[in-house]
């Protein structure tokens, strides 16, 4: 035997002899130790394992189809132990295959080296195309080498099941990290950043008015609310310098107001109505008042004019007409006489003497 060497388990040999046509199995994890022990097939473990992570390619061999062969890559930050043995497992945690590998110690970067160590197992079985399907769960590893004609049934099946990375279509229930509040880019939003976004929304609305229902009720369930209060803007007046129209409306004062409230149409009538009741009935109206004043709008004038023409009771030189109707008046003066001193008896009320001296 070469010194260098790789087998199947005795387990996992009996997985192979078991399974049906049309079954498989699944390997997912290589695991490395530094024993310096030769593997037997009863092996259940390593003998000293130091590191496990998962594959990064199973496939056949293209030349022998027979063969498989598992790769895994140990990252940089892994490290600070030899490698002597190495193993795979399954699914199910079974150590399906383990070998002897040549020494090759993998450093770590604080030792001052810097090493991503990739390691390759190749495993004969009777069956290879039985025996070869997913890794890592299905998911490919860009970092290896992977051909996808490499993949059974079912792994192509698994494969199908998962998102292409151009427009995905998932189903169930899609999870993705959630962003920070906040957030503005093109990360993808959780249904916990939505809700925290939401809430962040709504904090500073008071509790009457924090929802969308009670927005709408607020806004009367208009959804033209803007337009609505628009056209009813249109139809009120202004504050200052207002044009009415219509039968515009006020309170009525209390009489005897004298401010700058707006007079109604009562208040004016009742002023009116006190203005004329200490008038006597014929005189009520400025129809009536004019007739008194002969309808003329000269009256004061008028009156004034004729006093002037008007003689005094007493003392007043008046100017009367001769014997001769066609000769000229001539100048005396009169005086008021209480009895007529020809008759002897008292006037009359309203009468007046002219007495010539």
């Amino acid at each position: 035997m070469s010194e260098y060497f790789s087998m199947l388990t005795t387990a996992g040999l009996a997985k192979v002899a078991s399974l049906m046509s049309g079954q498989t199995i699944t390997l997912t994890h290589m695991a490395f130790g530094n024993s310096t022990l030769d593997p037997t097939e009863d092996q259940t473990a390593l003998h000293n394992e130091q590191h496990r992570c998962e594959l990064t390619k199973v496939a056949i061999d293209p030349n022998t189809p027979n063969t498989l062969i598992a790769e895994a890559v140990i990252k940089s930050d892994v490290g600070g132990f030899w490698i002597r043995e190495i193993g795979v497992y399954d699914s199910d945690g079974t150590l399906f295959a383990l070998g002897k590998y040549p020494a090759t110690y993998k450093p770590l970067t604080s030792e001052g080296s810097v090493k991503e160590l990739g390691v390759r197992v190749v495993l004969r079985v009777s069956n290879a195309d039985t025996v070869i399907v997913t890794y890592n769960n299905g998911i490919m590893d860009g970092a290896a080498n992977t051909d996808l004609s490499n993949l059974t049934f079912a792994g192509q099946e698994k494969f199908n099941k998962k998102a292409d990375l151009d427009s995905p279509k998932f189903t169930g229930t899609p999870a993705a990290p959630t962003a920070e509040p906040g957030t503005n880019t093109t990360q993808l939003a959780t249904t916990a950043f939505v809700m925290a976004a939401i809430a962040t929304l709504i904090n500073s609305a008071p509790a009457a008015l924090d929802t969308l229902q009670e927005l709408a009720a607020a806004l009367g369930n208009d959804a033209n609310f803007a337009t609505t209060i628009t056209n009813q803007l249109a139809d009120k007046a202004n504050t200052a310098s207002p044009t009415f129209t219509g039968t515009p409306a006020a309170p009525t004062a209390e009489p005897g107001t004298n401010t700058t409230q707006i007079a109604t149409t009562a208040f004016v009538m009742a002023a009116v109505a006190s203005l004329v009741n200490s008038a006597p009935a014929a005189l009520d109206t400025l129809q009536e008042l004019a007739a008194a004043l002969g309808n003329d709008a000269n009256f004061a004038t008028t009156i004034t004019n004729a006093l002037a023409q008007k003689a005094a009771k007493n003392g007043d030189t008046i100017t009367v007409a001769s014997a001769n109707p066609t000769g000229a008046f001539n100048v005396r003066n009169i005086k008021a006489q209480e009895t007529d001193p020809g008759a002897g008896s008292a006037l009359a009320d309203g009468q007046i003497l002219l007495v010539y001296e």
